[in-house]
């Protein structure tokens, strides 16, 4: 087995799943995902969170977010996310929909990127407790580039859109604020069970 040092991108992923066997389907996503070309470095524990966003009176997600390091590019290590989520029976029919399983990328090696195909850091992660949470029990020192926009003053009807600024933030201080706001949103399950 190759180390991770040794492998050239480092990544973090968040999983989640409330289809079927939620706990399961996250640890053989994990199994999958290692054998698709990723080395994991760390992972979360399990956490049941409410759903956010799509249809009313969906079952609670199973959520886990883990740290790997990999020499696929970015755009390969999507196309290896989007792989084993349709290995998972996947079906995208509504957005913020039930899911047998969910994989996205928060962060590959701390790039910026606002091409559409993969956003770069995930453009909703710093809003996100079912992201934060996991990643901050996973590695408390982690950091996260936040996207701000300023407000418009709204003093004029022809204002240009506010400029966006960036930001690094502790994943932990993030995290904290959310679930501050809405205690019940998320909570620990257990250790996610990895391959070896």
């Amino acid at each position: 087995m190759v180390g991770a040092a040794e492998y050239a991108h480092r990544a973090v992923l968040a999983l989640g799943s409330n289809l079927g066997e939620s706990e399961d389907t996250l640890e053989r996503a994990v199994a999958d995902l290692v054998a698709g070309g990723v080395q994991l470095v760390r992972a979360s524990g399990l956490y049941r969170t409410v759903p956010v966003g799509g249809p009313a009176g969906q079952p609670d997600f199973v959520n886990a977010v883990i740290e790997v390091t990999t020499d696929l590019g970015a755009y390969e290590l999507l196309k290896l996310c989007n792989a084993v989520e349709a290995a998972h029976h996947r079906e995208r029919l509504v957005r913020w929909g039930p899911r047998t399983l969910d994989i996205d990328v928060i962060d590959y090696d701390g790039v910026i990127s606002e091409d559409p195909v993969l956003t770069l850091p995930h453009p909703r992660a710093q809003e996100r407790a079912f992201v934060l949470v996991p990643w901050a029990q996973m590695d408390p020192q982690a950091h996260l580039t936040v996207t701000r926009r300023a407000e418009p003053s709204g003093e004029r009807a022809d204002e240009v859109p506010a400029p966006l600024s960036r930001e690094v933030v502790n994943v932990a201080e993030l995290a904290r604020t959310l679930v501050e706001a809405d205690e019940d949103a998320i909570s620990y399950m257990r250790e996610m069970k990895v391959p070896d």
